[in-house]
C-alpha cells in the first residue's frame, strides 16, 4: 500500500466536546481532496487482523497490542489508539485508508495526529 502523507500531522488538539465531532478536508496530491470525519472512523482492528497488521508495519511507531492470547488486538501509536476511516478519492475507483492516532492526551486534551492516507489496492 502506497501512503499519500509523507509526515504525520497534527488534525486536531482541543476539548473533548470538539474532538468527537471534528471533521476536516485533506489534500492528497495524487487522489485529490478527501473528508475525515472523526464521526466515521472505526477501530483499526475492525479492518480485520491480517489487514490491520500490515497497516501498523507501514506506520512508523504503531504497535499491536495482546493482552492475552485470543484477546482482540489494540492498535497504538504511543498512548493513542489507532482509527481508521475508508474514502473514495475524486474519480471514486480508488478507496483510501485514512488512519489517524487519537485519544485523550491529557485530561481534558483531546488530539487527532494523522498517521496515513493509503491507497486501497
Amino acid at each position: 500500500m502506497k501512503n499519500l502523507v509523507k509526515k504525520k500531522k497534527r488534525l486536531f488538539d482541543g476539548a473533548e466536546s470538539d474532538f468527537y465531532v471534528f471533521s476536516s478536508m485533506l489534500d492528497t496530491t495524487d487522489l485529490g481532496p478527501v473528508l475525515f470525519d472523526n464521526r466515521q472512523v472505526q477501530y483499526l482492528w475492525e479492518l480485520g487482523e491480517r489487514q490491520a497488521d500490515a497497516l501498523v508495519g507501514l506506520i512508523p511507531g504503531a504497535i499491536k497490542h495482546l493482552d492475552f492470547p485470543g484477546d482482540t488486538p489494540a492498535y497504538k501509536q504511543g498512548n493513542l489508539a489507532l482509527y481508521v476511516q475508508r474514502v473514495t478519492g475524486r474519480d471514486d475507483n480508488h478507496s483510501m485508508f485514512i488512519i489517524v492516532a487519537a485519544g485523550e492526551a491529557q485530561p481534558a486534551r483531546f488530539v487527532i495526529d494523522l498517521c496515513g492516507v493509503f491507497v486501497d489496492e
